[in-house]
């Protein structure tokens, strides 16, 4: 069964700002973390650096963990605006390439800590799965709609959402974090490609 996906009205300005706070304090811990490592860096030195009280960041991350893997409260709404803009009749497999493309470019620093502390911190596989696991469900439910407006089978939505993870898994273990961003965009998109091949004519 598709889920339709909820239209929240615009925030007002206490909401805008409560949201303003939560990516300052993520974006300040993202960067101790990368510069200083995960371990080094306290709780207490993220609210120093974020400028906020320790207890203002516990109402927004009860956790380090939190603060990599806890979903931008607007994240859902940008997915939805990204894919819905994509031309009607554009094969779901350049969909979703543009998609983890546009996804991955916002997420340089994100993504340069889970390479690093992959085998550092055990919480992390769990967190990795849980974005993963949101994200895939995502997709599918989007993908479903689209396929069946194109004449194909909305069945193949779990098929194509799983085959792009597949692409973004092989990308991610072959990137290594200490080489440009540029890299990993650029082996995304051969990768998209390569396994596009023979699949656009049959999907």
């Amino acid at each position: 069964m598709i889920r339709p996906v909820e239209v929240t009205p615009a925030p007002g300005r206490r909401e805008r700002k409560k949201l303003e706070t939560w990516r300052k304090i993520r974006h300040v811990a993202l960067n101790l973390i990368l510069e200083r490592g995960y371990s080094t860096v306290s709780l207490e030195d993220i609210a120093r650096a974020a400028d906020v009280s320790r207890a203002t960041l516990f109402n927004y991350f009860p956790s380090k963990e939190a603060m990599l893997f806890a979903p931008d409260p607007e994240e859902q709404q940008r997915w939805q605006s990204f894919l819905d803009a994509r031309p009607k009749g554009e094969h779901p497999w350049t969909t979703l390439e543009a998609f983890f493309l546009d996804y991955t470019a916002g997420y340089e620093t994100k993504l340069r800590l889970q390479k690093q502390l992959q085998a550092e911190v055990a919480a992390l596989r769990q967190g990795n799965q849980d974005v993963s696991e949101r994200l895939s469900t995502f997709l599918t439910d989007w993908l479903g709609p689209r396929l069946h407006a194109q004449g194909r089978d909305p069945h193949d939505a779990a098929l194509l959402s799983a085959l792009a993870f597949t692409v973004m898994g092989v990308v991610f273990a072959r990137w290594q974090a200490d080489e440009p961003f540029s890299v990993f965009q650029d082996l995304l998109r051969t990768t998209f490609h390569r396994a596009g091949q023979g699949l656009t004519s049959t999907l």
